[in-house]
């Protein structure tokens, strides 16, 4: 009776003491890789540490995939379970192959973060962008030679799926002209390096302009200087011009200061005393204070600067740029006051007409002071 029992249950005890094995390997599996993980810092040992971090899951899934083998096994002795012995090796390859697909982008997945995590530690800067593109180079590698393991597993002829690919990518080319465009694109921003994540960009002719927050396969993401986000195509940047505004190597301003032609006599003392004040500033690169021209109504005198960051001469941020500008147009309003010149608002011609539609002359205007 005893023996019969054995002979009826004896293949559920075996699978009964593999899945209890399977259990126990993988705790011992994660027990073991969690040690090691927590001895090595991510920021130190990089590649080592995103391989056993990213090793635990996969390897348990191989693990029971080694366990329903061995118990696949038990049940298909003897030619019994015949569908079991059709549909379970090739799954069991595809559950394989996916598994190896789960720990490649897993590895890549942590040492991304463990590049930046060093990178932080050394006070660099990785650059977003090219560490996007990377990553996701990669991992379309990895899903397409997943599938095509997995199609070559399963019985699929590869060299006639390529066949069939070659004539049928032709229509789809033509079907899908935007999106394989937006794609190019892409690799050209990724290529190039036009901008990078961060990058503030201004698109002319449009009224878009803001920072890039994300560089897509189809299309980047970027937040509009008012906080409103918007998309734009990746094709758009093959075709048309693109400012990348933080890129600027300097920052400069022109401005005239209008006097009246009564103060000619002043206008060489107030460009030299101008000159004299700027060339102490140590928050200019290059400035010229010149008197530029006999308006229709006024002397014009020009200052044109490139503000700079003090004490090294680095990238000025808009706000300082303002405060530099503001403070040199107060010095030469100043210098010019003070000489006794009076300023001069600037103008604009108004043609009036009669009631007839006629055009009306204006009387010359005269100065009450000097009767001219």
């Amino acid at each position: 009776m005893l023996g019969d029992f054995y002979s009826r249950w004896s293949g559920v005890i075996y699978v009964f003491f593999i899945v209890l094995a399977v259990l126990i390997v993988n705790r011992a599996l994660q027990w073991a890789l969690s040690i090691y993980v927590r001895r090595r810092d991510a920021a130190v040992h990089v590649w080592a540490h995103a391989f056993l971090d990213a090793l635990g899951p996969p390897l348990r899934a191989i693990v029971w995939v080694i366990g329903l083998t061995v118990a696949a096994s038990i049940f298909m002795r003897g030619g019994e379970a015949t569908m079991l012995s059709k549909l379970f090796p090739p799954a069991r390859n595809v559950v394989a192959i996916l598994a190896v697909a789960w720990f490649f982008l897993r590895v890549t997945r942590q040492a991304e973060h463990n590049l930046h995590a060093r990178a932080h530690k050394r006070g660099e800067v990785l650059d977003p962008t090219a560490a996007d593109a990377i990553g996701k180079l990669v991992r379309a590698a990895i899903f397409i030679t997943a599938a095509l393991v997995i199609m070559q597993t399963l019985g699929f002829s590869i060299g006639g799926l390529l066949a069939f690919g070659g004539a049928a990518g032709i229509a789809v080319g033509f079907a899908a002209q935007t999106l394989v465009a937006n794609l190019l694109g892409g690799l050209t921003v990724f290529a190039s390096r036009i901008f990078k994540i961060g990058d503030d960009i201004i698109l002319p002719g449009t009224t878009l302009a803001g920072t890039v927050r994300h560089i897509g396969w189809r299309a980047t993401r970027v937040i509009g200087w008012d906080g409103k986000p918007f998309y734009v195509p990746n094709s758009y940047f093959n075709s048309s011009n693109l400012v990348n505004h933080s890129r600027l190597e300097h920052r400069s301003f022109t401005e005239n200061l209008l006097l009246r032609y009564r103060d000619f006599d002043k206008v060489e003392a107030i460009v030299r005393k101008g000159n004299e004040v700027l060339a102490k500033r140590d928050d200019l690169n290059y400035f010229v204070f010149r008197f530029d021209s006999f308006g229709d109504a006024a002397l014009k005198l020009q200052i044109y600067a490139w503000p700079q960051n003090t004490p090294e001469p680095t990238f000025l941020p808009y706000a300082e740029f303002a405060r530099i500008k503001e403070d040199v147009l107060l010095t030469i309003a100043s210098i010019a006051l003070d000489e006794g010149c009076e300023l001069i608002q600037p103008f604009s011609h108004v043609y009036l007409r009669d009631e007839e539609g006629q055009p009306a002359v204006p009387e010359p205007m005269v100065d009450s002071e000097t009767g001219g």
